[in-house]
């Protein structure tokens, strides 16, 4: 009886036990978002990949080729992009929206003037108290 069970726990194994090779794809499933012009990107891959990107409808750029699971882009300026992975060497099999919205000029500068408002606060009162002693 024990030879049968061990035959057919046989006949249920497969002959290779190699690991699947799954497509490259990126962690995130929803669309990015940044403020700042910058952003992490993270994936998924058994082996070399080829990442590109595309503002709009323009024309795509590489931005990464080789091993890894990580990137960090920067420098990016307002619009719409598409990032796309691929297999070295391959067809594209997954890609990710990615919307950059950078901080008005005008929030930008009255933060600004209100730092150096701040700073001139401390500065006064700082003086002050040094006038007393």
């Amino acid at each position: 009886m024990a030879p049968l069970a061990a035959s057919l726990l046989a006949f249920s194994q497969p002959a290779s036990a190699q690991p699947a090779s799954t497509q490259p794809a990126f962690s995130d499933d929803v669309p990015l978002t940044s403020d700042t012009g910058q952003v992490p990107l993270a994936w998924q891959a058994d082996g070399p990949v080829h990442i590109s990107m595309a503002k709009g409808s323009g024309p795509r750029r590489a931005v990464f080729g080789g091993s890894g699971e990580q990137l960090f882009l920067s420098g990016l300026s307002d619009g719409d992009y598409t990032l796309t992975i691929a297999p070295e060497g391959g067809a594209a099999t997954d890609s990710i929206q990615l919307e950059v919205r950078h901080q008005s000029l005008t929030r930008a500068l009255l933060l600004t003037l209100l730092g150096g408002v701040v700073f001139l606060l401390i500065l006064a009162i700082i003086l002050r108290g040094a006038r007393r002693d």
